[in-house]
């Protein structure tokens, strides 16, 4: 069973896409964090002065040139068979980047945000942890294991989103699961609610993105502890 805890902790990196736009607030948490942008993504940081540590895609979207790159690697990278935020990817697994932050999958075009939610998932093995974050208010985790949140807080909303599908048991939520299916298409586990502090999934087999509420400056961190136990 994985524990999540929610920790004011700097993470090896933050990933950012060329999805949402990204907020001043949101990397004022981390100073000194490296940043990893994709080439349209470099640019709407650029333009809340925020200089990324890495830029990195087929520069299609981007000019060099606005960037020192004394203090910024440019990667130009035109392998159409990947994307850039898989390009994002493997320059971070070579860095060694295990704790990663990921802004802005979601947004513009539904089919980028669709293949993003792929992509991730070809990469969840590689990271000790991923943080999805979704906005300032919400964050998605990426979940193929038993776990409990022990900092949940009464009525918060808890989406448990299938990947394709999922079999699991839940404590704590309003509409608990026992050894149920969640699939897409067929049956999905958005907007439940927390009853109280702790709130637990015990997966059977399959895997599924765990939406919740943020706590910036805390952001999600996985332990080991084989103590806990399905109730009842």
């Amino acid at each position: 069973m994985k524990v999540l805890s929610f920790k004011a902790y700097i993470p090896d990196c933050i990933l950012v896409l060329q999805g949402s736009k990204p907020v001043l607030e949101f990397f004022s948490f981390f100073p000194n964090c490296p940043v990893i942008a994709t080439d349209g993504a470099a640019n709407d940081l650029l333009k809340l002065g925020i200089s990324p540590n890495v830029v990195i895609g087929d520069m299609d979207s981007f000019n060099p040139s606005e960037v020192d790159q004394g203090s910024c690697t440019v990667i130009k990278d035109g392998n159409q068979e990947n994307t850039d935020f898989e390009k994002a990817l493997n320059y971070a697994l070579k860095q060694g980047y295990s704790r990663i932050l990921i802004w802005g999958m979601h947004g513009g075009d539904f089919e980028h945000s669709l293949n993003n939610t792929s992509v991730l998932w070809k990469f969840t093995d590689s990271f000790s942890n991923i943080t999805i974050v979704d906005s300032m208010e919400r964050i998605a985790i990426p979940v193929f294991f038993d776990m409990v949140c022990e900092e949940c807080v009464e009525d918060e909303i808890i989406s448990l989103i299938p990947f394709p599908h999922a079999t699991l048991t839940t404590q704590g939520l309003q509409w608990n699961l026992h050894e149920e299916v969640l699939e897409l298409s067929v049956r999905e586990g958005a907007r439940n609610r927390a009853l109280e502090s702790n709130v637990s999934l015990f997966l059977k087999e399959g895997r599924l993105l765990y939406f919740c509420e943020s706590r910036f400056p805390g952001i999600p961190l996985f332990t080991e502890n084989p103590s806990y136990t399905l109730k009842g």
